[in-house]
């Protein structure tokens, strides 16, 4: 353990009293934000986000009976569908949930509990695992400023882990955290490390999101025992490669159907990511089996058989290296840049919403100073070892987020960890000097790097008053499931209408849709984005090509210049008939042609 970051060597009955006393603390506070949020959901699930109310509609289809192998939305771009790369095992434990209280409770209350209890299930599980490894790392008071941290950070609460948030985000979130931590000063190094292979494999199972974390791991791993030589480093390395490459074979294997195995996908966990994994796990095995303690010996193999490696798998590694946007058309990738607000790159989403952004990256800042401050002070190589690792893995997390803001999700292992280290290291400076120095360095630090939130109206009307309108998404106003349950009056249609109103109709409704935004069909992102924006005979031309039956518009949005926007203001079309329903805000038309 550090003990420079401790009041003392060894925690004392009252630092286990604080620290208990925080966890309660941190519990506490979860659930009493949870039953706010569920208070204002109110049963109404469409005030979600897209992804999560995605999630519901696959969810309800596999009940329904559809294959387990079988992820195609088939009201989605009818008649075809479209094949999402969504992990079935998150459908399968949501599934699970709602078949169980369904035992007790209606279908529809089973199934609103189901996605309240579970991401405030995750939220408590990472409370323990966050407050058990910074306990046995750093002691009792950096773990007590670690839980709260992970309680008051956007990434690791309200982003991912409120009441409905069923995304898969927050499942990843909780993996990377609990197998870093089972790779840093394992107690039991084999086992503990291929557990940490499997959880990883299992993150990777669910969403590539994690895939540059989990290499990154990977790599300080092989340094730290091909370079560094640190104690069990050998044993540790070669448990996580292996762990990492069969438990993705295996969940590969798991959610796949035989007949895909051999189709290469860059989305999610298929032959090129498996692939990457042998590689991986043949290039940590075989330099300690070969070469033992010759260290460049070690090097010459390890770098060859990544070489070799990659060289035999390029064709199926080849065409992932450009991401899994790299085959979409360039207006498909400005939509999702822009129009997507997790997937903007950090500093468009900086200048798209400043205060957030702050919220976001003052406490992986303050981690990553506070951090190297400690890490300079510190001789022992164990603790500089573990401080290295977290401080590297908050690097990698804050380099990818300027690629896309939510990659900041692969920094979520080391922030409330060092942010912890930190602030236990200024408390332990005041109370030995007792200054009101030190004492308004205590209370500046903490506020920017646990509870950023606090500064949110002051930068709002000083530093960021000029900046754009952070307004809600376009047609939000308009996902009323009484509203949307209206459109059930009509015949089964096919609606287009905008990227934000396309889960909402296949959630609330027996329709089906050409708008989506799902990365898979560039038809059904463009649908749901660019005729909205166009004159009157270009959106015409644009509608006629698709098969839909039914344009839906809510009139309370605003389209900007195109001819939507004079329909919400009421325009009229010889091609759209308006049809009269109790809809709340949402204007329907009949497309004729």
């Amino acid at each position: 353990m550090i003990h420079e970051a401790k009041i003392s060597g060894r925690d004392s009955k009252s630092v286990k009293v604080v620290f208990a006393l925080a966890m309660i603390f941190c519990a506490i506070f979860i659930l009493a934000r949870a039953y706010a949020i569920v208070w204002f959901l109110d049963g109404d699930v469409l005030k979600l986000d897209n992804d999560s109310v995605m999630r519901l509609v696959t969810v309800r289809s596999w009940l329904e009976g559809q294959p387990w192998f079988d992820t195609t939305e088939y009201r989605l771009m009818p008649p075809d569908g479209v094949n999402m790369h969504w992990s079935r095992y998150i459908d399968g434990i949501l599934g699970g949930m709602m078949l169980l209280l369904g035992n007790f409770l209606p279908a529809a209350e089973a199934e609103l509990w189901a996605v309240i209890i579970w991401p405030v299930f995750l939220s408590l599980v990472l409370l323990a695992v966050v407050g058990s490894g910074a306990y046995r790392l750093f002691g009792g008071v950096a773990a007590s400023f670690a839980v709260l941290t992970a309680t008051t950070w956007p990434v690791t609460q309200q982003f991912y882990f409120l009441p409905g948030k069923i995304d898969h985000h927050n499942v990843q979130i909780v993996a990377i955290v609990a197998l870093t931590l089972l790779v840093i000063q394992p107690r039991n190094p084999q086992r503990s490390a291929a557990l940490s292979g499997l959880i990883a494999a299992f993150a990777l199972a669910i969403g590539l999101e994690t895939l540059l974390f989990i290499l990154a791991l990977g790599l300080l791993l092989f340094i730290r025992a091909n370079l560094v030589r640190f104690q069990q480093a050998d044993r540790i390395l070669t448990g996580f490669s292996g762990g990492l490459f069969f438990g993705s074979v295996l969940f590969w294997i798991g959610q796949t159907a035989p007949s895909d195995l051999t189709r290469p996908v860059c989305d999610q966990l298929g032959a090129p990511v498996v692939s990457l994994t042998l590689i991986a796990f043949v290039a940590s095995v075989l330099p300690i089996a070969i070469a033992k303690e010759r260290i460049a010996l070690r090097w010459a193999i390890g770098l060859g058989t990544v070489l070799v490696g990659c060289a035999i798998a390029w064709p199926l590694l080849g065409p992932c290296l450009a991401g899994p946007y790299g085959a979409l058309p360039d207006d498909v990738r400005r939509i999702i840049a822009t129009g997507i607000t997790e997937a903007r790159p950090g500093l468009s989403f900086a200048a798209f919403n400043p205060a957030l952004y702050f919220q976001i990256v003052a406490p992986v800042v303050g981690a990553i100073l506070m951090g190297g401050m400690l890490f300079a002070r510190r001789s022992a190589r164990v603790e500089r070892d573990s401080l290295g690792i977290l401080i590297l893995l908050a690097i990698v997390g804050f380099v990818a987020s300027f690629s896309q803001v939510r990659l900041v999700l692969m920094s979520a292992p080391a922030v409330p960890l060092l942010v912890g280290c930190g602030m236990a290291a200024l408390l332990q400076r005041y109370l030995r000097n007792r200054s009101l120095r030190d004492a308004g360095i205590l209370l500046l630090v903490g506020v920017l790097v646990i509870a950023p939130v606090l500064l949110r109206d002051a930068l709002n009307q000083t530093v960021f008053a000029n900046s754009p309108s952070t307004a809600g998404r376009l047609d939000t106003d308009c996902r009323v499931a009484e509203d949307l349950a209206a459109l059930d009056a009509l015949e089964p249609s096919i609606f287009i209408g905008s990227l934000n109103l396309g889960p909402a109709i296949l959630f609330a409704t027996k329709h089906k849709t050409v708008s989506g935004p799902y990365h898979r069909s560039p038809d059904a992102f463009a649908n749901g984005y660019t005729p909205f924006r166009l004159n009157e005979a270009e959106m015409r031309d644009w509608v006629m090509q698709t098969n839909a039956t039914h344009l839906i518009l809510c009139e309370t949005s605003q389209y900007g210049e195109g001819f939507a926007q004079q329909l919400v203001e009421g325009a009229s079309a010889d091609w759209l008939i308006p049809i009269r329903l109790d809809a709340g805000a949402l204007l329907v038309f009949e497309i004729s042609s």
